[in-house]
């Protein structure tokens, strides 16, 4: 096995290691000064205090001796089947974080009309994701560095799993957020362990690499959700309406399917291993050498005779002084009580991050968090919803207008669409109808101003947008419509007979929906994600994590300054799959720094809090970035640019953790 000179304290402060061999023929790890100071050590009147000084030396460089075991354990176990099958397993629950949070953009349009949803409703329920994460973030982040990776990630992604798949059958709208929220608070739990128990299996020097090819199923991910609610739910508005129809909409089978990539995740976590680093972490020796035997038999099964040279006698001579006390006699007992305790340990947990020891790196990593996310998640909100306002704006530059026309003794005719006939985007003004018949009609963006509607009949007619203005309505009929009181506006009504008015949701749903544009807009730029992963992939290891970040965030500033001429819609999704291959390097540089900065015992808190506060900025950024829609091109294009760069300069005061041990 090939020994490491130097290893590092929690991965960061520099021990020089010694492999060396007992009376047995054994070896084992342990540092110079500690065997200096062993061999010094006579029967004089200064043993105890020696002894004392000894005792501190070895507790101050225990972790960095485990580290250094742990990287030349995992270098013999070898990379192959096991890291494959590993990869497959996280990457699924990574998947399931980009799904929950575009899940609900697709499934809005269908479930506002079935769950009656007003517009700060259908806000609510798009932050109510952010909001579960956060919680996520924070509980399971502790539960990782307390209870164990993979315990701790197992329960995440069952919580993710089983609300993700109950949302689909919620009836109301207070059920729908309800599972909503600990759905997200799952796969917010899951994030910062995934990374974490992942890395732990992986020697150093490929560690850059396969974190990025794991960073890959995030693309992934958003692919998948275009892809299934391209083929699943209706693309228009009208077809929603005609779906709704069904005793299970389409919405609600998307939802189903949506929750499958965290039922795979849970099934493949139950072959996996605990991480052997936090095995050692723990004092439990025996079982951290066992699963790297698991590992070494595993990438060695087409060669049944090799044999795992280690054991758990070489571990570090200083490991007598990890902590098997009142904390690890009870754990294990139960997950309940596992969790009490890790909860109880937060604030604990979370004090050490701001230690003089951590205080720079967290506070450095705080600000690059929050500026990548308020920018990443600010501009998705502003592409899709630029695009919506340039297609709406288009929509009414051909609104056709009817003057003074007179509709008399007739059957209203319009474009027949799914054997309903249409009249759409038209404005009649000052028209007369007498005895007209509206019969098995659908009514979108149709206005009636200043108009005399008199003795006509309105019979199995459905409406969107569709409103009478300034306009006589005497003695009409209307039978099983949507046309409600409050289609109505400062209009004169006398004698009118309503039957029949179609149950349910009386708000004003909008036919013209087109989900095309919206799977383009969306496939375009997780694809675009993917490419930009894989050239992480190649650079990381070699560049460095802050060289990287830091220039993509640069670069992303910079080429915020393109928003302004953007006018067109192929111009916004070009620009947007630019704007994420760009990018993302530096978020997945981010992700890999944050998972290799903080020592074992709090690397998953740490991860869990960094991530919790990126959630905040996400919510503050889909806010600021909304109202952005309605305002000139320059606002996001200087905020984008603005807070994306001081991200990058700031990113460039983080230390380098490329060759942190783990």
């Amino acid at each position: 096995m090939m020994n490491k000179g130097v290893g590092r304290h929690d991965g960061m402060e520099s021990a020089s290691l010694v492999r060396h061999g007992d009376s047995a023929g054994r070896a084992s790890y342990t540092s110079e000064s500690t065997a200096e100071m062993d061999g010094q050590k006579q029967g004089t009147g200064d043993q105890n205090m020696e002894a004392d000084e000894g005792e501190r030396d070895y507790a101050e460089t225990d972790i960095s001796l485990l580290s250094q075991f742990h990287e030349d354990a995992i270098q013999q176990a070898g990379t192959g089947a096991f890291q494959r099958m590993l990869l497959l397993v996280a990457g699924l629950g990574l998947a399931a974080d980009t799904i929950e949070l575009f899940v609900i953009a697709y499934v809005i349009p269908s479930a506002e009309l079935e769950l009656c949803m007003s517009g700060m409703e259908k806000g609510w329920l798009g932050a109510i994701t952010f909001v579960g994460m956060m919680i996520g973030a924070i509980i399971w982040g502790a539960l990782g560095d307390n209870v164990g990776r993979r315990r701790a990630l197992l329960s995440a992604l069952f919580v993710n799993a089983l609300f993700g798949m109950m949302t689909a059958f919620m009836p109301t709208y207070g059920t729908f957020m309800t599972t909503r929220l600990c759905s997200g608070i799952g796969i917010g739990g899951g994030i910062p362990i995934v990374f974490a128990y992942y890395c732990e299996f992986v020697n150093r020097a490929e560690r850059g690499r396969h974190m990025s090819w794991l960073l890959v199923f995030w693309a992934i991910g958003g692919v998948f959700t275009a892809l299934m609610a391209w083929i699943i739910i209706p693309r228009t508005g009208l077809t929603v309406v005609l779906d709704e129809q069904h005793h299970f909409s389409s919405w609600r089978v998307f939802l189903v399917v949506c929750s499958l990539p965290s039922f795979g995740a849970v099934f493949g976590l139950y072959i996996m291993p605990e991480s052997p680093r936090f095995l050692l972490e723990k004092g439990r020796d025996v079982e951290a050498i066992m699963v790297y035997k698991r590992i070494f038999k595993w990438n060695n099964a087409h060669n049944p005779g090799a044999e795992y040279q280690l054991t758990e006698l070489e571990l570090p001579t200083g490991s007598k002084h990890r902590s098997l006390g009142e904390n690890n006699q009870t754990m294990g007992k139960s997950f309940v009580g596992d969790a009490l305790y890790a909860i109880s340990q937060y604030r604990e947990l979370i004090v050490q991050l701001y230690s003089p020891q951590y205080m720079r790196t967290t506070v450095i990593l705080l600000i690059v968090w929050f500026t990548c996310a308020f920018g990443f998640f600010g501009l998705s909100v502003w592409f899709p919803e630029y695009i919506k306002l340039l297609k709406s704006e288009e929509y009414k530059r051909n609104e056709k207008v009817i003057e003074e026309d007179v509709y008399d003794n007739v059957k209203m005719n319009g474009t027949l669409i799914n054997d309903a006939l249409h009249i759409d985007n038209t404005h009649f003004v000052r028209g007369k109808f007498n005895n007209v018949t509206f019969d098995n009609m659908v009514l979108n963006h149709v206005t009636f101003e200043n108009c005399d509607i008199f003795d006509c009949h309105f019979t199995d007619v459905r409406t969107s947008k569709t409103f009478f203005i300034n306009s006589w309505i005497y003695n009409n009929t209307f039978i099983d419509t949507d046309i409600y009181e409050y289609r109505f506006q400062n209009c004169e009504l006398n004698n009118n007979t309503f039957q029949s008015l179609v149950p349910g949701c009386q708000l004003d749903f909008d036919y013209n929906i087109h989900y095309k544009e919206i799977f383009q807009e969306n496939l375009i730029g997780q694809l675009s994600i993917i490419p930009g992963t894989l050239l992480t992939s190649l650079l990381l290891d070699r560049l460095g994590r802050v060289k990287i970040m830091s220039a993509s965030m640069i670069l992303s500033a910079i080429s915020a300054f393109f928003i302004g001429f953007l006018d067109t819609k192929i111009g916004i999704i070009v620009f947007e799959a630019f704007f994420n291959f760009v990018f993302i390097s530096g978020w997945n540089a981010l992700d890999i720094a944050s998972t290799e900065a903080f020592p074992t015992h709090i690397r998953t808190t740490a991860y869990g809090f960094l991530s919790a506060v990126s959630r905040i900025a996400g919510v503050l950024g889909s806010l600021c970035f909304g109202q952005f829609v309605y305002s000139n091109r320059a606002i996001p294009m200087l905020t984008t640019a603005a807070v994306l760069l001081s991200g990058g300069l700031v990113a460039t005061q983080l230390p380098e953790t490329r060759d942190n041990l783990l």
